[in-house]
C-alpha cells in the first residue's frame, strides 16, 4: 500500500517561517516535480504574475494574479500546471506562529474557500509585507529572527481579513467524514486537547470508533494525534513568546506531572521543551 508522504518544514526555516520567491521557470509545469503529500505546516502561494493550477483533497484549484491560496497542514496536494510567466511567492509557517482567532478563520474555511482573491484594499499593504518579509528573510541583520517575527504578524493579520470575507464558486466535494471531522476540529481548544476521543464522539452523536474511522478517512490521522498536536501547538507558543518555565507552562497546559509532559513533548516533537525554544529563538 502506498503511502502519502508527510513533509517537515525546510531546515532553513527561520523561527518557523519560510519565505522564496519562485520565477516562471520554478513553476511552469510544475506537476512534474512533487507528487502528491501532504505537509505539517500551514503553506500561503501569492500569485503575482500568471496562472498556475493545484489539485487539493481531489478539488482542482487554479491560481490566478494576484490571488492567494493557503493549504493547512497535512491536506493533500500537488501541482497539476502553469503558465509559462507563473510567478510568485511562496510561505511556509509552523501552526504555533499564527494567533488563535487567526488560525479559527483558517481552519474553518472549507477547501473551496481556500483560494482567494486579493481585492485592491488589501494588495498594496500585503504585497509591500510580503516584499519586505522576503527581503528581510535573505537577510543577514544581527536582528533577522525578530525582524522576520514582526513582519509575519503584520502580514498573517492582513491574510486573516482576507479570508474572514471569502467567497469561491469552486465546486467542494463533501462526505459524512469531512462534516464529522471539520465538526470535531471545531470542538478542539485550548481547554479540551486533554479531554479522551470519548468526550468529542459523546459531543458529535457517534461512537469512538466512528469518529477516529472518520478523522482518520479526512486527515490520515487519529483523533489522538490531533489532540496531541493542539496541545503541542499551544505548548510551543509558550514555549516561544514567553520566558515562563517548563514546569509553569506544563501547570498551565493541564498537566499535574511536569517531568511527564517534557517527556510526551519530547517524544511527539523529538526534542525537549527547552530545546525547541532554543532552536526557535536563535
Amino acid at each position: 500500500m502506498k503511502k502519502i508522504p508527510i513533509y517537515n518544514q525546510s531546515p532553513e526555516a527561520v523561527g518557523g517561517i519560510f519565505i522564496a520567491y519562485h520565477s516562471a521557470d520554478d513553476l511552469a509545469n510544475f506537476d512534474a516535480k512533487l507528487e502528491a503529500h501532504r505537509d505539517d505546516f500551514f503553506i500561503f502561494f501569492v500569485l503575482t504574475k500568471g496562472h498556475a493550477i493545484l489539485k487539493c483533497d481531489m478539488i482542482d484549484i487554479e491560481i490566478k494574479a494576484i490571488n492567494v491560496l493557503m493549504i493547512k497542514p497535512l491536506q493533500i496536494h500537488h501541482g497539476q500546471d502553469g503558465s509559462i510567466d507563473a510567478a510568485g511567492y511562496y510561505i511556509g509557517v509552523a501552526p504555533f506562529l499564527i494567533p488563535n482567532n487567526c488560525i479559527e478563520i483558517f481552519q474553518n474555511l472549507k477547501t473551496s474557500e481556500q483560494l482567494n482573491t486579493i481585492n485592491t484594499e488589501y494588495k498594496e499593504e500585503l504585497l509591500d509585507t510580503i516584499d519586505l518579509l522576503h527581503r528581510s528573510f535573505k537577510s543577514l541583520n544581527p536582528n533577522k529572527a525578530q525582524i522576520i517575527n514582526g513582519l509575519f504578524n503584520a502580514l498573517i493579520y492582513n491574510l486573516a481579513n482576507i479570508y474572514s470575507d471569502s467567497k469561491s464558486q469552486i465546486k467542494e466535494l463533501k462526505n459524512q467524514s469531512g462534516i464529522i471531522y471539520n465538526n470535531f476540529k471545531k470542538l478542539i481548544s485550548d481547554r479540551t486537547f486533554l479531554k479522551s476521543p470519548s468526550y468529542f464522539a459523546k459531543k458529535l452523536n457517534i461512537t469512538t470508533s466512528h469518529l477516529n474511522d472518520c478523522v482518520n478517512a479526512s486527515s490520515g490521522k487519529s483523533v489522538t494525534y490531533w489532540l496531541q498536536n493542539a496541545m503541542i501547538t499551544e505548548a510551543q507558543r509558550l514555549l516561544y513568546y514567553t520566558d515562563n518555565e517548563v514546569k509553569e507552562i506544563a501547570f498551565a497546559l493541564g498537566f499535574e506531572d511536569h517531568t511527564y509532559f517534557s517527556r510526551l513533548f519530547k517524544k511527539i516533537t523529538k526534542e525537549t521543551p527547552l530545546a525547541f525554544r532554543k532552536k526557535f529563538r536563535e
